[in-house]
């Protein structure tokens, strides 16, 4: 061992000095021999960190009192070995807190699986621990996105009853303190992007997406009781490593921020636009699109478009929808009024906008105002405008009038369907939503296309959606 750190120590000297005559230069000059020194110290201390620090003994690690879901009568019949994918222990750098809510364990694990979903650790209400004793060599799927790092652990209850259950928390702690010790994983919910640290599902659901719900699985305020048990550090959601930045599936918007970032190049007093060459757009009296009507936005590129994206506004006023786009750095392609009338509200059409995360690149984006499906239904004159508008932009775009692939960026599509794919957006809950797809069948059919419902989405059944098509989540 001897040898080896001072073979380690030469060459930390070589690689930072370079060659023996540079050293001995640098120390023939007194400055020089007083920074040597001072860096001599400070590589030895580095070196003693970096050689004396434990690497995992992966074989050795056990979780004291867990018992093999092999070895449970009552889940004899659960084929749960059947979705195990091998994986280096080396990867292992997270753990995730899940919870069962109301159900018990045998009815809990049989849900997971007919999911194609599974769960590396079980603490039941007593305090019991149940799991595979294989949990460091095995993937499983529950929170996609992060799987491949993480030992999943469910405590049995909600955040409420483990509250007052100090022997259930108590094994929760013990494990949760046990493993972050022996694998060097710190007792932090800071850095999920990482994907290294003690973490909820649900902070893992807003970072990567891959839920089938979002109720608060796993629970802020229960993995806040564990860290302060363990001599942790629990961080509020605010607080996590770049919240406000582009990247989440769940976006968190700072007004502020937004604010001083917002550094409109384009549009409305800015720049002028190009004549509007559209029949159902709205034109001035020399062919340009109204000036007052027109939104500031951050010139991002042009796009070729391929598809169409419908959205509603969820205000039912013009002048405060395009005020709240540019709120929030925002850019719709076209906003369509509650009386019928169609704004084209960048320069050019072909314009990329910022209103759809996944898509922007490929579509066409159309706002319209209505505060929800309900009031979009009742406004007929509006309704018209937007299939007229529909059909002269697939036609000049040889689009297909489908909402069948968007994965191919190919067709006519609501914002629910971008939101069900890519996320990015401020507001998921993996119901309807924006624009409707009652609303999304009445233009499709009506001109003539084909509308499929959910299931019928191309690959809808895929593991790579931000909101799966699943019934049950663990």
């Amino acid at each position: 061992m001897r040898e080896n750190f001072k073979k380690r120590f030469r060459d930390r000297i070589k690689g930072v000095y370079g060659s023996k005559s540079l050293v001995l230069v640098l120390f023939l000059n007194p400055l020089c021999q007083k920074l040597v020194k001072l860096s001599l110290i400070f590589l030895i201390f580095t070196g003693c960190i970096g050689i004396f620090r434990r690497e995992p003994d992966y074989p050795s690690i056990r979780i004291q009192g867990l018992v093999s879901y092999n070895e449970l009568e009552s889940v004899k019949n659960v084929k749960w070995n059947s979705l195990a994918k091998s994986r280096d222990p080396k990867s292992v750098s997270a753990i995730i807190l899940h919870n069962s809510g109301k159900r018990k364990f045998s009815d809990f694990l049989k849900l997971s699986v007919d999911n194609q979903f599974m769960f590396h650790v079980y603490v039941d209400s007593e305090g019991n621990i149940f799991g595979d004793p294989q949990f460091l060599n095995h993937e499983w799927s529950a929170a996609p996105g992060i799987d491949l790092e993480s030992i999943h652990i469910v405590y049995e209850g909600t955040q409420e009853t483990l509250y007052n259950n100090r022997k259930q928390r108590g094994a929760l702690n013990q494990i949760i303190s046990y493993l972050t010790e022996e694998l060097n994983i710190p007792k932090s919910n800071y850095d999920v992007i990482s994907k290294i640290g003690v973490f909820t599902h649900n902070q893992t659901k807003r970072r990567f997406g891959g839920f089938v719900d979002f109720s608060p699985c796993g629970s802020e305020l229960a993995l806040k009781q564990i860290l302060s048990e363990i001599d942790g550090k629990f961080y509020e959601e605010d607080d996590w490593k770049d919240r406000f930045v582009t990247g989440w599936v769940l976006k968190k918007e700072n007004k502020d921020i937004l604010k001083e970032t917002f550094k409109p190049t384009n549009g409305r007093g800015i720049t002028k636009p190009e004549k509007v060459s559209f029949t159902y757009l709205e034109k001035d009296e020399k062919g340009f699109p109204p000036e007052e009507y027109r939104v500031k936005y951050t010139f991002r590129g042009k796009i070729k478009p391929s598809c169409v994206v419908l959205h509603y506004t969820a205000i039912s006023e013009y002048f405060k929808s395009l005020r709240t786009l540019e709120a929030r750095n925002l850019t719709a392609s076209i906003m369509i009024d509650n009386n019928g009338k169609a704004y084209q509200l960048v320069d050019v059409l072909e314009d990329r906008a910022a209103a759809a995360t996944g898509t922007n690149d490929n579509c066409i984006q159309i706002e319209i105002i209505a505060k929800d499906t309900e009031e979009l239904l009742k406004q007929p004159e509006q309704i018209q405008t937007v299939k007229n508008l529909v059909m002269e932009l697939t036609t000049k775009y040889k689009i297909p009038l489908s909402n069948e692939k968007l994965e191919e960026l190919s067709g006519v599509f609501s914002h629910t369907q971008a939101k069900k794919k890519w996320g990015g957006s401020i507001f998921l809950n993996a119901k309807d939503f924006d624009p409707g797809e009652d609303y999304m069948e009445m233009i499709l059919n009506s001109l003539g296309g084909k509308y499929y419902s959910e299931p019928e989405w191309k690959n809808r059944k895929s593991i790579d959606w931000a909101i799966l098509y699943r019934n049950f989540q663990p």
